[in-house]
């Protein structure tokens, strides 16, 4: 559960996941670099499950997840693959959108996914029954939120805060980003950005992948217990 932001850059993009858990929910490992299939990949890791809701591959691809489809949906109760094993399944692959559409997904719960994969931006989305990409303009700025936590009405509120964000940030750098993620709201706390709902579902930590020429990074803050690190392919520096 979670909101994303996708921004490009004149010679990259940034990506980047807040993500919305439940109080519940066991402390992530912080991102390090693993390797799957003999393919370099950087991600935080889920302890519940053993996935990741953000991956930076070492070429620059990534994938973003976020719960749901296209709105919220009832729990069956039989899903039994975690959503972020998904992720990590199609990242190894040289084209993720025929990884996607080629995997079985009949035991995993609906989710949308944000794909990066050779310069081209995606959008799939599995609502339960079936599958959906679609591929969007690299060169424009988008904002997801986790059907499962934000209505349409709250959905297009934060919107809002985002087309205002752009315009008063024509390039903005990967800390102005950060700074939108966890500053931006009414003074809603369970709909602000940085959410909180009565200690049952909050943002958890927040994920900022940045591919910019030669840099390739992830830079991690993990909001409940105040850890932050920033790891790369290129650079092990953090942001100032």
């Amino acid at each position: 559960m979670c909101t994303v932001t996708y921004i490009p850059h004149p010679k990259g993009y940034f990506l980047t996941s807040s993500r919305d858990e439940k109080s519940t929910r066991s402390k992530a490992i912080l991102p390090s670099l693993y390797k799957i299939d003999n393919v370099s990949v950087i991600f935080p890791k889920d302890t519940d499950a053993g996935g990741t809701w953000i991956v930076l591959k070492e070429n620059g691809d990534s994938v973003c997840l976020l719960n749901g489809a296209f709105e919220n949906f009832v729990n069956k109760g039989n899903y039994t693959i975690s959503r972020g094993k998904i992720v990590l399944e199609i990242v190894t692959s040289d084209n993720l959108l025929t990884a996607f559409n080629k995997i079985n997904l009949q035991k995993v719960a609906p989710f949308t996914l944000i794909v990066i994969n050779k310069n081209h931006l995606f959008e799939c989305r599995w609502d339960a029954e079936n599958k959906y990409c679609k591929a969007l303009n690299n060169k424009m700025t988008f904002i997801w939120s986790s059907a499962t936590l934000y209505d349409k009405t709250t959905q297009q509120k934060r919107q809002n805060w985002f087309n205002k964000f752009i315009l008063s940030n024509k390039n903005p750098s990967q800390k102005d980003i950060f700074y939108f993620h966890t500053d931006t709201g009414d003074g809603d706390a369970a709909n602000d950005l940085l959410m909180n709902r009565d200690e049952q579902y909050f943002t958890v930590s927040i994920s900022s992948i940045a591919v910019v020429e030669n840099e390739l990074n992830m830079h991690y803050k993990d909001l409940k217990n105040n850890d932050s690190i920033t790891t790369g392919f290129a650079t092990q520096n953090a942001i100032a």
